[in-house]
């Protein structure tokens, strides 16, 4: 891939997740809170995979393309760490229990 499609991309996803998070916003304000709690869930495993399995690896080929509010130790999550354990720690830092389904 060329460095020109790279940033393509790399606006394309980005796009998408901004998308996401605007449907998450759209549902709290529409919908009941049950479904808005069981939307954003769904959502952020969506969110997590296509940073984790899509962006993190375009990154890692052009770093320059990485948005500098996910630079330094809060922004990046290690390769360690795989989708469950993130998925896991995500919702720790949210207060949601973990129900032990990934």
């Amino acid at each position: 891939m060329s460095p020109e499609d790279a940033e393509q991309l790399n606006v394309l996803l980005l796009q998408i997740q901004a998308k996401l998070n605007q449907s998450v916003g759209f549902i709290r304000d529409h919908d009941s809170t049950k479904s808005f709690e069981s939307y954003q869930r769904v959502v952020a495993e969506i969110m997590a995979t296509v940073q984790l399995d899509i962006q993190e690896r375009l990154w890692r080929d052009y770093p320059q393309l990485r948005p500098e509010f996910l630079t330094g130790p809060i922004g990046s999550i290690p390769r360690s760490m795989g989708r469950r354990s993130t998925s896991r720690a995500m919702r720790r830092m949210h207060n949601e229990p973990d129900c032990g389904k990934n």
